[in-house]
């Protein structure tokens, strides 16, 4: 059975595997292919020495090493950079409704001085809107700066008084310390329904705390909630680490030491709407994105940046 060479095989295999030291035990079987439609005898068969070092020079002029293949085109971090910025809403959103004070009203609404909902609070002056969070996506390793790497393990306070909880959307690494208080001289029962993180259901007696650990980040803030006072309401959100901020009263917030030169996306997230808070305008350097806020491509945050945002939120989107 006549035998003969096939130098195409060998060229295929350098332009159409990355893995391209790993062809050479398999280029050396392959380098003898029969002609014809006898069944092949591969038993034997002796490689060409032509064809090996042909390969072996095409290998040796490729540019790619095993390092870059294995790792990809990941990008570098070039330095750390700081956003700030405000959200706002434009248009009339209906005031805050009153809850209906049901048990323990002489702590609760003393002097009958009614409580409101705190969903969607709305600065009258500026139209800054509260309780927006903001947290960083997908940012690992040295495109964490050490003070927000995680691992942190200080306490959070946590604290109700009046029947309302003074945080209502509360931030914390998974590893970190929450440590509820009672500052009410009544009873409550603090209920944290979380989706990967630990839940609890504690009860806490006048003037009493209690400690709790998440362990797990959570995608979005989990509620919580008073079973003795079924009015209460906020929300907890533990994440891997500390790119996160809540806007304030004047709709205002900041994050710093963002990875400078590298994609960065930030979730939002607010109580109304979840993660969907869209129909969003941004005036600044970024994109906005189905609930998300992009800094990629020609947007990356730049090494020292400190970076001002106004974002729009036209009020229907809050009905």
């Amino acid at each position: 059975m006549r035998r003969s060479t096939n130098p195409q095989i060998f060229q295929m295999a350098v332009k159409h595997s990355r893995l391209k030291w790993l062809w050479m035990p398999v280029a050396a079987s392959l380098a003898v292919l029969p002609a014809g439609c006898e069944q092949p005898q591969l038993r034997g068969a002796v490689p060409s020495r032509e064809q090996a070092q042909q390969l072996r020079e095409t290998l040796a002029q490729s540019t790619d090493t095993p390092d870059q293949t294995m790792s990809g085109s990941a990008e570098q971090r070039t330095g750390w950079a700081t956003l700030r910025g405000t959200i706002k809403v434009t248009g009339s959103v209906a005031p805050p409704v009153a809850l209906q004070i049901s048990k323990d009203v002489e702590v609760c609404g003393p002097g009958g001085s009614p409580v409101f909902s705190q969903q969607v609070l709305v600065d009258a002056t500026s139209g800054g809107l509260a309780n927006v969070a903001l947290y960083a996506q997908g940012l690992s390793g040295d495109n964490v700066h050490p003070d927000a790497a995680g691992g942190k393990t200080d306490e959070v306070i946590f604290d109700q008084k009046k029947c309302i909880f003074l945080s209502h959307v509360a931030l914390m690494q998974a590893t970190q310390k929450l440590k509820i208080l009672n500052s009410d001289p009544v009873a409550h029962n603090t209920k944290i329904d979380t989706k990967r993180a630990k839940s609890i259901n504690e009860s806490i007696p006048p003037g009493g705390s209690a400690f709790y650990v998440p362990g797990k980040s959570e995608k979005e803030p989990a509620p919580v909630s008073c079973s003795i006072h079924p009015w209460m309401k906020a929300y907890l959100l533990p994440l891997d680490n500390s790119y996160a901020s809540v806007t304030d009263t004047q709709g205002t917030f900041e994050i710093a030491n963002l990875p400078a030169g590298v994609d960065v996306v930030l979730q939002a997230w607010h109580e109304k709407t979840g993660k969907k808070l869209g129909d969003i305008s941004v005036d600044g350097q970024a994109s906005w994105k189905r609930g998300k806020l992009e800094f990629t491509g020609n947007n990356r945050l730049a090494d020292g940046e400190t970076r001002e945002l106004t974002l729009v939120v036209p009020a229907a989107a809050l009905q």
